[in-house]
């Protein structure tokens, strides 16, 4: 049992649990004006372990001068460059001369428009069209009292695959109990009750996650030294433990009949860190198989689209290796060895793997690095960014939404849309990013927009492999984008729409509401 965690200020300890990562980190008070220092970011090549990165996620960041506003720039395509090939021989064939039979799918795309979900400026979840006009509450009732040290908050909502129900996570503090209560609620997307899935008093959970036919709810439960991965079904019932361990990230097979997990971090020698596939059947846990393979420096494995293949990080022969393995987790070949730490993500039509070698930062942020495409089918390896930190791929598999670090720019306005005007946040002051659409196959960039990011989407960064595996800011049919930006000027945050035009040469931009982070459904 694990006590539970007391702080002096309950209001302070609800921002602590309110903190988006699955290790714990430090965060800051929302309640507390302050701003939020940018990173100093320089890259770096130099291979860093699982535990220093936690410790390097963990400092305490420094303040840096603020960048001078200037006119940025727009629109650009540049050539692709073959991707660098890597230094060291690796263990395994290279999947570029292995040439391993992949599946590759079309994903089942839709003309439906979705919904969008957000967490607004007072800390309520909302449902809204495109438009922002189609207004649905999820939720009504948070609150922060200084006076009564109490307070209700929600967070990290997940739609499920199937669109018709969001997963959310709650913090509430109450006067005269000395801790905070983490609670999991399902609501349907069309309005009406919430369903408690799980309370604790003991623990964080900082991500829920749907299972791909939407009948079962994962999600972390973690403490100061351990973490969790619970499953229970979409209406509630008995809950079952997967696996546990610290750091946890895991990922859904397609069929929902098990799921890869990570845990432990990176391993040079067999012990507690491992990557095994587990069976499940429902929320039930089955069998267990360990892989044999020694995990190295990577966060979230990520099974195929068509659940044939999985990929994880793999230490071998003193280094570590982006491996293809078949469904038992035997690795087949090698895509890239792996100098710092790995973040990838499979495309939805499996032909293609998007990977960034590269650590956070002090302040979480990963550092700026080459995105590089493995095209699975013709062999191949290109750069088609050159300082990425974040990626998403959109539903076609064609495209990546980019999220990088960019200095010296004036943000770009969110176009005169509706929605009101938000409560004042904490922070008004964030990382610049810049938000780019790049086509895989041709390189060609489209910029979105340069923003402030909140602190709630900032906290997403140092794990956005594993939240690229439950959330996406894309739209069903791949042809808009939602974001969120901060304006210094009226101290509060906007969502605004992105959509492409009709030649897919450049965007319009609509503000639609008033929130801090904000997610499409992926129907």
């Amino acid at each position: 049992m694990h006590k539970t965690i007391r702080l002096p200020n309950r209001l302070a300890s609800l921002a602590l649990c309110a903190c988006a990562a699955l290790v714990l980190s430090a965060c800051s008070n929302p309640l507390r004006q302050e701003s939020t220092p940018e990173p100093a970011l320089s890259p770096t090549r130099t291979p860093v372990s699982q535990q220093e990165q936690i410790a390097r996620a963990q400092a305490t960041p420094t303040t840096a001068p603020r960048p001078t506003a200037e006119a940025s720039t727009t629109s650009e395509a540049e050539p692709m460059k073959p991707a660098p090939s890597a230094a060291a021989a690796t263990r395994y064939a290279a999947c570029s001369q292995a040439k391993p039979t992949v599946g590759q799918i079309t994903p089942d795309l839709t003309s439906n428009e979705g919904q969008i979900v957000y967490v607004t400026t007072d800390n309520n979840i909302v449902l809204t069209d495109p438009t922002g006009r189609k207004i649905t509450p999820i939720t009504s009732d948070a609150f922060v009292s200084e006076n009564r040290q109490a307070g209700r908050v929600y967070q990290f909502p997940t739609f499920s695959n199937d669109g018709r129900f969001i997963a959310f996570v709650s913090l509430s503090a109450s006067e005269g109990f000395d801790g905070i209560t983490n609670t999991v609620h399902v609501a349907p997307v069309s309005g009406g009750a919430i369903t408690d899935l799980y309370s604790t008093a003991e623990w964080n959970i900082p991500y829920v996650d749907w299972s791909p036919d939407s009948n079962q709810v994962a999600f972390l439960t973690i403490s100061p030294r351990s973490g969790a991965i619970r499953v229970v079904g979409r209406s509630g019932g008995d809950i079952s433990i997967f696996d546990t361990g610290s750091p946890t990230y895991w990922h859904w097979r397609a069929d929902s009949a098990a799921m890869v997990t990570h845990l432990g971090g990176r391993a040079t020698t067999k012990g507690l860190a491992n990557v095994s596939v587990i069976e499940a059947k429902g929320s039930v846990k089955g069998a267990q198989t360990i892989i044999e393979e020694l995990p190295g420096a990577f966060q979230s494995p990520h099974w195929s689209p068509d659940g044939r293949h999985v990929l994880f990080a793999a230490y071998t022969d003193g280094q570590d290796e982006l491996v293809l393995a078949d469904v038992s987790g035997k690795p087949i070949c090698t895509l890239e060895s792996v100098e710092a730490s790995a973040y990838f993500a499979w495309s939805p039509n499996g032909r293609y793997v998007a990977v960034l070698d590269t650590s956070p930062s002090p302040q979480g942020i990963l550092v700026p690095a080459a995105l590089t495409i493995h095209d699975l089918v013709a062999g191949t390896s290109t750069v088609v960014h050159d300082e990425a930190s974040m990626f998403f791929w959109s539903p076609d598999g064609e495209k990546l939404a980019v999220y990088s670090i960019v200095f010296d720019v004036t943000l770009t306005p969110l176009g005169n849309g509706g929605g009101k005007l938000g409560a004042p946040l904490a922070q008004t002051r964030s990382p610049a990013l810049r938000i780019e659409i790049v086509n895989v196959a041709t390189g060609a960039k489209i910029k979105v927009a340069d923003t402030y990011p909140s602190r709630q989407f900032i906290r997403y960064f140092p794990y956005f492999d594993q939240y690229s595996r439950a959330i996406t800011p894309w739209s069903p049919d791949g042809r808009r984008l939602v974001l969120a930006s901060i304006s210094p000027a009226r101290e509060t945050a906007d969502i605004a729409v992105a959509t492409l035009n009709t030649a897919g040469t450049g965007v319009d931009l609509n503000r639609i509401a008033a929130g801090t982070i904000a997610f499409w459904s992926p129907r």
